[in-house]
């Protein structure tokens, strides 16, 4: 079976199920294209072949006549976007799709640190950032330069600006940009204006915590 992280590559970058496959997308809408570049339809028997690499996940299919359907779980945030991707995979003749039910949000609400299989923290879109076991809020920050999230090694690094640039938004923004953001932050500090979840404020780093290892994946695939 191949497990597919539906979300996007700062989300991912946040958290994953161990062994799910990432694929590298800035955008929901990209998955369609990304389905179609991995799975190739093959000219000659009516078979569907991964196309790259093929890891030990993607040897596990089941065979249907004539044709080679990789069975596959997916899985996202709530679940809403994994509905659509089924949808789309249905209609591309993949007999067995299913999905995390829930999503992450539920799986980490229900499942115990010490049984589970996921990796990191999960990045919310709300003021919290990122989310762990129990859905207490996590370490993560925001980079209001890109509004992606940056870990306290991001911080650290010499192309981290507060509200002006990250490690991933550094090279990809102009110097007027930088400068128009650092011009607005010192309006926030200045008049007290919010200035995104910490209302112009700093955020204070994060201690470490102690992250167990997953032992065992949901049954609700």
């Amino acid at each position: 079976m191949v497990v597919i992280d539906v979300r996007n590559d700062y989300e991912i970058r946040v958290g994953k199920f161990k062994g799910a496959v990432d694929p590298c997308t800035t955008a929901f809408r990209d998955f369609p294209s990304w389905v179609e570049d991995r799975f190739k339809l093959a000219d000659s028997g009516d078979k569907f072949e991964s196309s790259g690499s093929v890891g030990a996940s993607d040897k596990l299919t089941k065979e249907n006549g004539n044709k080679k359907v990789p069975r596959v779980a997916m899985y996202c945030t709530g679940g809403i976007r994994c509905e659509k991707a089924s949808s789309f995979l249905l209609a591309k003749g993949f007999d067995e799709v299913y999905h995390l039910e829930g999503g992450i949000l539920r799986y980490l609400e229900e499942v115990p640190k010490t049984e589970s299989l996921w990796e990191g923290e999960c990045f919310v879109f709300d003021k919290r950032v990122s989310v762990e076991h129990g859905l207490v809020q996590g370490t993560f920050k925001l980079c209001y330069g890109c509004k992606k999230p940056v870990s306290d090694a991001d911080m650290e690094s010499p192309e981290w600006e507060y509200a002006v640039s990250c490690p991933y938004c550094f090279a990809s923004k102009s110097e007027e940009e930088k400068e128009r953001a650092r011009a607005r932050q010192r309006q926030f500090e200045k008049w007290g204006i919010i200035g995104g979840p910490d209302k112009g404020s700093r955020p204070a780093k994060t201690v470490d915590i102690n992250v167990n290892s997953a032992t065992q994946m949901s049954k609700s695939f």
